[in-house]
């Protein structure tokens, strides 16, 4: 902190920037939307090397930031110890560039900061999951959290031992300033921990909000999802022992008594058991790991503890003891064994335990039909896989009489009326049975495969291959196994430009009302652009499965050609004169209909009434604006990356199995486009939405009254008749009547 007084009144947030640029400006906004007057705002920017000063400007322009640039990386610790030694207000808090405060909750937390004068006030968050603009609360926070209050004395507030992050607290500057508190710069990674305990163990003073005022975000590639490395394992281990011996040291100090060690050692066995994945490499003697598995050994030393450990009352909120977790059920018993193994050095013991307790899935029974020939289309968005699927409709009879069967177990067919023009789903039927683990459709679509004649087998769904599930290797080998045994398994697809594909896979997202369609495109890119540009891991799971080679077709020159569906029969090997019919096409929203409809997705939490809304929209207004030009929601540069990412990663793999786009050519295209930011929104389009928005509301509201004024089975008006009628008052006052 600066020398001298901090200013009183004056609130610092401290804003550490990396690499979130896709979030940062929903951070700062986050910030100045509280409507605090006395805000000092510092972003620092730990990523000089790709982010000079004119980038920091434009990504912090409209925020009144001041933006202190790191000469090299120095990792999180460091960043947030720059933003408190130029801090001068007289209380500080934190906030990563991925997340935000709720409206009106860093106003709320720090007016109770300044109430209560505390040295810490706490505040809970919520946790968005990966994907989502909905959040939950933060378990801990819930359990331990949740009741406002103020607690004096040196950790009289007992569960401050358990908070999850230094953001999630304000601190005054005074405090931090006379106990000398600090980041621990080692520590350049997970390094919130250390630095709370640090805090709470000097703190007089300690004020709980009671309430999330803040929102975490969980995404692809953060500190908490990234790939796990020596180096990262090794700041793992060494937090552990920092904290251990803090709180030991501290309790030696202060007389404190025994069950905060033992709090924190069980903590230590918690983390190592159920967060860190660090075991395998130390039951297989990794030579990178020999050195902390001694570490491990020393920091868990001696110390022990019996069943009493799980009276104490912050352990029971938080202990994960005996509960059904992904890493299977571990009772008291393997915990107090895995503990003794770990101590002992024993960690082919512990890996051989943690393998018994692992989740086993029940495979269901491998259904056999070695004499036929299985066409899998593992069709991607926007790549001509509803077109296809129409024609396989179309033609279905006269492939059957041909020996090709198109199940209809599990196809969807055609959507409703007031669906998108064109659209159809396919096969995925048979994807929601997969999820589900329905035995009833699987049965029914063998059954189907095993009475027909027909020696060839054509599924076709739309992302069959899991593009962005996080348990997609999981769930490709369980859709192989529910498929069954074939004498040979085809699996076929087309393929687009990278740079295309990504942009209409997200535009399909955003007006077909899935839940990550109200983040931005380049919030979805964090997450998803490996997977989405990375075509061998695309689909070296299905050649895996099935031994056999993926055979990709081009969309793009294919459909120059007019030739998508004659294309589709030579990948999948089907039998000649099939004609190409005119068929629906399911075509792209337009970018502004993107941004539109984002918005929708924003608003209207029911996944129901987006759908509809987006239905009616699309079915009644897609064509008045068709001829209008379309531009691309991302610049031409971000689009150059992403087929240069296709090209380090892909390129090669996809040539060999028919697919191999002109990259060159198409880079110089896109350096050469004259491309505008989406910056206006014809206020026609808008009045559309109003207008079908109108619509949905009030058929919503009829049908709602209508089911609310229904006779009771008595005859008489029915509670919500009354309900309808009368003041919240007298509601609450009959319902206090009735309990009686």
């Amino acid at each position: 902190m600066l020398p001298g007084a901090p200013t009183r009144g004056l609130l610092t947030v401290i804003v550490t920037f990396y690499d979130e640029t896709p979030f940062i400006r929903t951070a700062l906004r986050s910030i100045r939307n509280q409507g605090i007057d006395n805000l000092e705002l510092i972003v620092i920017n730990d990523n000089p090397e790709r982010f000079d000063d004119a980038a920091l400007v434009d990504l912090t322009k409209g925020f009144n930031a001041r933006v202190i640039h790191h000469l090299e990386n120095k990792g999180l610790s460091a960043a947030r110890n720059t933003g408190m030694d130029a801090a001068n207000g007289d209380l500080i808090g934190f906030l990563d560039a991925d997340d935000y405060y709720t409206v009106g909750g860093l106003a709320k937390h720090a007016a109770f900061a300044r109430e209560t004068g505390a040295d810490i006030t706490h505040a809970g968050c919520y946790v968005g999951r990966e994907g989502s603009a909905n959040g939950v609360p933060l378990m801990r926070d819930a359990l331990l959290h949740m009741k406002q209050r103020v607690v004096s004395g040196r950790m009289a507030a007992q569960e401050a031992q358990f908070i999850v992050s230094s953001w999630s607290s304000l601190y005054r500057a005074d405090f931090l300033t006379q106990n000398a508190l600090w980041f621990d710069v080692a520590q350049r990674k997970f390094e919130d921990r250390l630095f709370i305990l640090n805090t709470v163990t000097k703190a007089q003073t300690v004020a709980f909000l009671g309430e999330p005022v803040r929102l975490w975000r969980q995404r692809a590639n953060s500190i908490s999802s990234a790939r796990t490395t020596p180096e990262i394992h090794l700041l793992q281990v060494q937090l552990l022992e920092k904290c251990l011996d803090h709180i030991k040291s501290e309790s030696r100090i202060n007389a404190w008594p025994q069950r905060y060690e033992k709090r924190e050692l069980f903590n230590c066995v918690s983390r190592l058991i159920w967060d860190m994945d660090i075991l395998p490499a130390l039951a297989n003697d990794d030579p990178a790991y020999k050195e902390m598995g001694v570490r491990i050994q020393t920091l868990l030393g001696s110390d022990s503890f019996g069943h009493p450990i799980f009276a104490d009352p912050m352990v029971a909120a938080t202990s994960r003891v005996g509960m059904k977790t992904k890493k299977g059920r571990i009772t008291r018993t393997d915990f107090f064994t895995l503990h003794k193994f770990w101590r002992e050095g024993q960690f082919a013991q512990a890996q051989a335990l943690m393998e018994a307790r692992a989740p086993v899935p029940t495979a269901p029974p491998l259904v056999k039909h070695r004499a036929k020939r299985l066409v899998l289309h593992i069709g991607l968005h926007k790549i001509g896989t509803t077109y296809i699927q129409h024609h396989l409709m179309k033609h279905r009879a006269s492939l059957l009489r041909k020996g090709v069967l198109v199940p209809q177990t599990g196809f969807d067919g055609t959507k409703d009326l007031d669906g998108r023009p064109g659209a159809m789903s396919g096969h995925q039927g048979l994807l929601r049975a997969l999820r589900q683990d329905d035995d009833v459709v699987w049965n029914a679509l063998h059954q189907e495969i095993a009475l027909s004649p027909a020696r060839t087998v054509v599924i076709s769904a739309e992302n069959m291959s899991f593009p962005t599930a996080s348990n997609r290797g999981a769930l490709i080998e369980t859709l192989m196994g529910r498929l069954g045994d074939f004498a040979q398994i085809d699996v076929v697809g087309f393929a687009r430009r990278p740079d295309a594909y990504v942009e209409q896979f997200y535009r399909e997202w955003v007006t077909s009302a899935h839940p990550s369609g109200s983040r931005s495109i380049h919030e979805v890119l964090v997450d998803h652009q490996d997977g989405l540009t990375n075509f061998e891991a695309l689909f070296t799971p299905f050649e895996e499965a099935t031994g056999m080679p993926v055979a990709i077709g081009d969309f793009d020159a294919l459909r120059a050609k007019d030739a998508l569906w004659s294309g589709f029969c030579d990948l999948a090997g089907l039998p000649d004169a099939f004609e190409t019919l005119d068929v629906p096409r399911y075509a792209s929203a337009r970018r502004e209909d993107v941004l539109l409809m984002q918005l929708v997705n924003m608003l209207h939490p029911k996944s129901a009434d987006r759908t509809r809304l987006m239905n009616a929209f699309f079915a009644h207004s897609s064509s008045e604006n068709a001829a209008a030009p379309d531009q691309s929601l991302l610049s031409p540069q971000t689009r150059i990356d992403l087929l240069a990412r296709f090209e380090t990663h892909s390129a090669d793999f996809a040539a060999q199995r028919g697919f191999a786009p002109d990259l060159e050519q198409a880079k110089a295209t896109l350096a050469g486009e004259d491309w505008q930011t989406a910056d206006t929104i014809d206020i026609a389009r808008v009045q559309a939405v109003l207008d079908v928005g109108a619509q949905i509301v009030a058929q919503t509201d009829s049908q709602q009254a209508k089911a609310l004024s229904r006779p009771s089975q008595g005859g008489g008006r029915s509670e919500y008749t009354l309900k309808l009628q009368l003041r919240p008052w007298a509601i609450r006052l009959l319902k206090r009547l009735r309990k009686r």
